[in-house]
């Protein structure tokens, strides 16, 4: 930048440079659930395309050990809409955001309870 002319800024001229972008690699997060409390937190759940049942039986896709959780207590699947959680007539019921639910289409940050086991959805990018 030079001194000012009649009260304006003139600017030296430069010659343009050529600027290489280096290419750089998006990192991916899947969808998750995070266990916060309950279980044998903490723990992270990475969801895919294949429905994930969650319960405290060997057959249970994820297996978290604690006596308020059904053999198969929830099933969490992929939907046109985003990841969907759907109770499995489990005794001490979903709770989405404090809020009893049968089914719902989770959103990010979702609070999500199963009995005493407490886990966070979090969207993936």
């Amino acid at each position: 930048m030079e001194d000012t002319v009649e009260g304006r800024l003139e600017f030296q001229k430069t010659e343009a440079h050529d600027i290489s972008l280096l290419p750089t690699r998006l990192l991916r997060r899947p969808h998750m659930l995070q266990l916060i409390a309950g279980g044998d937190q903490p723990r992270t759940i990475s969801l895919g395309n294949d429905p994930v049942t969650i319960g405290r039986s060997n057959s249970a896709d994820v297996r978290i050990m604690s006596a308020d959780l059904s053999r198969q207590h929830a099933m969490i699947e992929r939907t046109a809409w985003g990841y969907r959680i759907v109770d499995l007539g489990s005794r001490n019921g979903v709770y989405v955001n404090e809020v009893r639910a049968h089914s719902c289409v989770l959103r990010d940050g979702d609070t999500v309870q199963l009995g005493n086991v407490v886990l966070i959805y979090l969207e993936g990018n």
